[in-house]
């Protein structure tokens, strides 16, 4: 999503284009953009070049990328960075700067050695067309001194990494940085995820499990896309919504207390069963009471007390709890499948699978206030248990057979298994036609437009939303509607 945000800033740096014209000619040019990633580009175009001016010293922008290069007779190896690129006149020193969408944070070490490398020992070469080609360095190599820092576009935060001479930014690159090119040059790890969609190897790797039809859809038209059930629960709230968070825009702060004590419950039970597969004991669990806090969630006062009496009830439904043979426990696993057929890929986070006497169960957790209730079909109030159990069924988990699809619901007043098999013919075919109705509509749709309604008074990503009916563009009522208007979160 940085497109836009670059394309903007080039006619700027190396145009002369004032930057309402620059912008202007993007929106021309980018007319099939999403008009939330447009008005998010517009101000992260303004928040760079009003934040990174540097009327201090004489940096021009340098357009070509710096790139070290090392010609074999059978591979080219070729080590770059992306970011903005900038010099100061006699070449003696390079400044490389990262963009992150969100504020600017801490980078990994691998990375700023990298980009220090590169920016001292690099030469200048324009982007290769055809891609294939290798790149054509010319002029003059390297600089005496190098920086390294970090532009957060959505405030202007700027975060220094490193300023080194060529000979600090060699021994830095040699601690952190050589070993990882190695790994990643050699390396055969797959790890897939949401990344696989843009991957180009996604035809071929044997990461994603395939399962041609998981969706119900009967063809996807357009680039390969990728969904998890919340992506498709926000989708079906405002498409607008769904496509802002799956590129990944800042968001502002969207978890109310309730919601920061179901995730609080979730990562004590993560935590719990990390260290103890053999059962959830009372004196694992918080005191109601007390305040208390797993992972980055704190709760307090009355959600605290809430928490701990749900936790303390899960102790009666704990699946280790004199269990029978269990094994390959995964707590939070990320599942990741390959439809062919809805050209999608699908992403899954069970709270719990493991194998039960060889047979393999899917585990889902929800905490609520809410009271008992026989009203819904649980696949259809929870789509999440109709994947689990389309899942299960396509073996997706491995060879071991399917055995059950479960839901704790954890109340205050006690604790509830709904439990549901996929071996049933009638409960795969009910899994299916909900998995076809939740997704069918997004693989079909193109724009994503904004569906406005009274969800945009608490919609974290409506500050980039055109169609958001508030006062002003960069600005919630939180008072009138009661919209959380926080920092926006890393992106």
């Amino acid at each position: 999503m940085l497109g836009p945000v670059m394309a903007a800033l080039d006619k700027v740096e190396f145009d002369g284009a004032a930057v309402g014209d620059a912008l202007s000619e993007v929106r021309r040019e980018e007319m099939s953009v999403h008009p939330g990633v447009r008005r998010y580009a517009e101000h992260a175009t303004r928040m760079y070049l009003e934040n990174c001016s540097h009327e201090d010293e004489e940096l021009r922008p340098v357009q070509e990328s710096w790139i070290v290069q090392r010609v074999l007779p059978s591979v080219v190896w070729e080590l770059y960075a992306w970011g903005r690129r900038y010099e100061a006149p006699d070449g003696g020193l390079r400044e490389f700067r990262f963009l992150r969408l969100g504020p600017a944070r801490e980078r990994s070490p691998a990375e700023i050695a990298i980009a220090a490398f590169v920016a001292a020992f690099g030469t200048p070469a324009a982007w290769p067309k055809p891609w294939s080609e290798p790149f054509q360095p010319s002029g003059r190599a390297g600089a005496k001194r190098v920086r390294v820092l970090e532009v957060g576009l959505v405030d202007g935060s700027v975060k220094l990494f490193l300023d080194a001479t060529a000979d600090d930014v060699e021994a830095y690159f040699a601690e952190h940085g050589r070993g990882r090119i190695g790994q990643i040059a050699t390396g055969e790890e797959v790890v897939p995820g949401f990344g696989c969609a843009t991957c180009k190897r996604i035809a071929v790797c044997h990461g994603p499990v395939r399962v041609p039809g998981l969706l119900g859809v009967e063809s996807g038209q357009g680039p390969l896309r990728t969904i998890s059930v919340s992506g498709l629960r926000y989708y079906r709230t405002c498409p607008a919504q769904a496509y802002l968070r799956t590129v990944h825009l800042p968001r502002a702060y969207e978890y109310s207390a309730e919601a920061e004590m179901g995730q609080a419950v979730h990562a004590w039970l993560e935590k719990v069963h990390q260290r103890h597969q053999g059962g959830c004991g009372t004196e694992m669990m918080p005191r109601p009471g007390e305040d208390w806090s797993a992972g980055e969630w704190r709760v307090r006062s009355e959600f605290a007390d809430l928490g701990a009496r749900m936790l303390a009830h899960h102790v009666k439904v704990c699946p280790f709890q004199e269990a029978p043979d269990i094994d390959s426990v995964r707590l939070e696993p990320r599942l990741t499948v390959f439809d062919t057929t809805a050209r999608a890929v699908v992403v899954a986070k069970p709270d719990l699978v493991y194998r039960e006497e060889g047979r393999w169960v899917w585990r889902e957790l929800k905490t609520t206030r809410k009271p008992r209730r026989h009203l819904l079909d649980p696949l259809e109030e929870f789509p999440q248990l109709a994947l689990g159990v389309a899942m299960l069924a396509a073996g997706v988990l491995g060879p071991s057979g399917a055995g059950r699809v479960e839901l704790e619901i954890l109340r205050p007043s006690g604790a509830e298994i709904v439990l549901i098999d996929p071996n049933d013919p009638e409960r795969v075919t009910t899994a299916r036609r909900v998995l076809r109705e939740w997704a069918g509509p997004w693989r079909a749709d193109s724009s994503f437009e904004a569906r406005p309604s009274q969800n945009c008074r608490w919609c974290p990503v409506s500050r980039w939303c055109p169609s958001y009916p508030g006062h002003h563009p960069e600005q919630k009522d939180d008072e009138e509607n009661g919209a959380v208007t926080r920092t926006p979160a890393e992106s």
